[in-house]
């Protein structure tokens, strides 16, 4: 009787440790990309860092079945950025997964924002053939680089959408620094969170996640999906002090905290499809 019932304690065990074993390695996973884009070295929008960026985010994705519509974004100053734009497939769109692969000149850019780009190439492998997901990877975020009051790439993703897929998407979830900080954030535009931050917050009470709801002013790429009537909401780690500094390199980046937003993310796009 005894052998039996330490046969099915070690058994619940294993099913009970099977979900974060599989989330630990999604967690590893996104450091590692967030080590291959910060070893390039600043990728500010425009310059030919970004562009083998892009390559080695292509690449990741390529490894999936996914290949980009590449999206021009000119830069006010000159030049371009670009928005890497993964469909999976199947109508109507649902969901909008985004990260900016840009960064600033200061430093590699680990946690603002490789971990995003890394959490995103996650959700999009544990989503697998889910339909009616677009995952992009965005150009010219940084506004003190760009000199735009704009995020330019979620602006012209915005521009790409036609009326009845804006109307038709469901959650848009930009992830943005989400590798380090002591608190975990769904932000959005409005006082009350919209469906896409209600969502992301009814994700997290499913999993077990603390997360709080944050109003901003628009700091990121959810800012003008929201204002062009998609409503979106950013998940965010926070505070970093090494936000827009040459200490954002990839050791301070947290396999755990990928981890906590790669699932989140996942648990919302599903509930959304």
């Amino acid at each position: 009787m005894l052998a039996r019932l330490a046969a099915c304690v070690c058994a619940a065990a294993l099913l009970t440790a099977a979900p974060a074993a599989k989330v630990d390695t999604a967690g590893l996973r996104a450091q590692q990309t967030v080590r291959a884009l910060a070893v390039l070295g600043p990728r500010v929008a425009g310059s030919p860092t970004e562009r083998r960026a892009a390559r080695v985010v292509t690449e990741r994705f390529a490894k999936l079945g996914l290949t980009p519509i590449v999206q021009n974004v000119p830069l006010p100053r000159g030049g371009a950025s670009r928005n890497l734009v993964f469909r999976s497939g199947g109508r109507p769109l649902r969901a909008i997964v985004l990260a900016h692969l840009d960064g600033v000149s200061a430093g590699p850019a680990a946690n603002d924002n490789g971990s995003g780009v890394g959490a995103l190439l996650e959700v999009a492998r544990e989503l697998g053939e889910t339909k009616g997901v677009l995952f992009a990877a965005l150009g010219a975020e940084e506004r003190v680089m760009t000199g735009s009051s704009l995020h330019l790439g979620s602006a012209r993703l915005l521009k790409s959408l036609a009326p009845a897929e804006r109307r038709s998407v469901r959650l848009a979830l930009s992830l943005d620094m989400v590798g380090y900080g002591p608190e975990l954030n769904v932000r959005g535009l409005e006082r009350r969170p919209n469906h896409s931050a209600q969502r992301a917050l009814a994700a997290a009470r499913r999993l077990g996640i603390r997360a709080t709801y944050l109003r901003d002013r628009g700091q990121s790429d959810h800012e003008e999906l929201t204002r062009g009537g998609v409503p979106a909401a950013w998940i965010e780690w926070r505070w970093d002090p090494c936000w827009h500094t040459a200490c954002d390199r990839t050791g301070r980046v947290e396999p755990a905290k990928l981890a906590a937003a790669i699932r989140l993310t996942v648990n919302a796009v599903r509930a959304a499809t």
